[in-house]
């Protein structure tokens, strides 16, 4: 697999592609982001203070003291999100994964030549079902290969890193042979992509130098709740724009060439010549 052809045509995309990548990726990044702010603030913008104060009531039980039971339930219930509102941090979770899913539908169309839309990053939600349980699946065999050791869940992460691409391409495959061609097109590649991941180690590295900046700048501006959103989403946000559809269509784009090697060897195997 050639990567510099892989990102050359990526970047090719980038400037020419209509709708342009760029644009779907800020409305993406843009939503996402809301929806990061608001799951900080319904599970992570508690009350610093209370929370300190339980690591206050900590040490002193650990060292035998009395503990006033009113105030360190004071303290836990508002270092400590509610219920309803960890549920409703799960539902914002859920869907960020589906514009996720979404945006690589957009991704697939527009690598293949198909005809494209900003809509697309909300046509995942058609299969909502579909990608919940492929996550679900992916999810708890990762979990369970980590189990052994953090390298098997690595490598099995990379072999079921092209399960999304079928679910999306394949609604005629259920999500676990899905996950068994993901396996079988992996086989021999996943160091291939491992390295491909490895390549835009420098864009990443701006990423997060980016939002490192953003929180330094934050820390020297009046409090608002827009230095507060910086904050949380990070300044990092603004590379992404040309960041995230850099990666995900590079990534796409060998998605789609291991289908077509694929397919090629098959045909080969059955047979096939260019004279017949």
């Amino acid at each position: 697999m050639d990567r510099k052809l892989l990102k050359q045509q990526s970047k090719n995309l980038i400037r020419n592609a209509q709708p342009k990548p760029v644009v779907a990726a800020i409305i993406y990044i843009l939503i996402t982001a809301v929806l990061a702010f608001l799951s900080y603030k319904l599970v992570g913008g508690y009350d610093s203070s209370l929370s300190n104060q339980l690591q206050e009531f900590a040490i002193e039980f650990e060292n035998g003291n009395y503990i006033d039971p009113d105030q360190f339930a004071y303290a836990l219930q508002g270092a400590t999100p509610s219920p309803a509102a960890s549920l409703l941090d799960l539902a914002i979770d859920i869907v960020t994964a589906m514009l996720g899913a979404g945006f690589a539908i957009f991704c697939l169309r527009t690598i293949r030549g198909f005809e494209a839309s900003y809509w697309n990053i909300f046509d995942s939600f058609a299969m909502f079902f579909r990608i919940i349980w492929l996550y679900i699946v992916e999810i708890f065999f990762i979990y369970l290969w980590s189990l052994l050791l953090i390298f098997p869940g690595i490598i099995a992460y990379y072999r079921y890193r092209m399960a999304i691409y079928l679910v999306l391409e394949h609604p005629e495959m259920s999500v676990m042979q899905c996950i068994r061609e993901s396996k079988r097109l992996m086989t021999g590649h996943k160091g291939e992509l491992f390295v491909l991941d490895l390549s835009f180690i420098g864009w990443a590295l701006l990423v997060a130098l980016a939002s490192y900046a953003g929180d330094e700048i934050a820390a020297m501006l009046p409090y608002s709740a827009l230095t507060e959103m910086l904050t949380v989403v990070g300044l990092g946000m603004f590379v992404q724009f040309y960041v995230y559809p850099y990666i995900q269509l590079t990534v796409a784009g060998y998605y789609k060439q291991l289908t077509e090697q694929d397919a090629a060897r098959n045909a080969f195997n059955n047979g096939w010549t260019p004279e017949f």
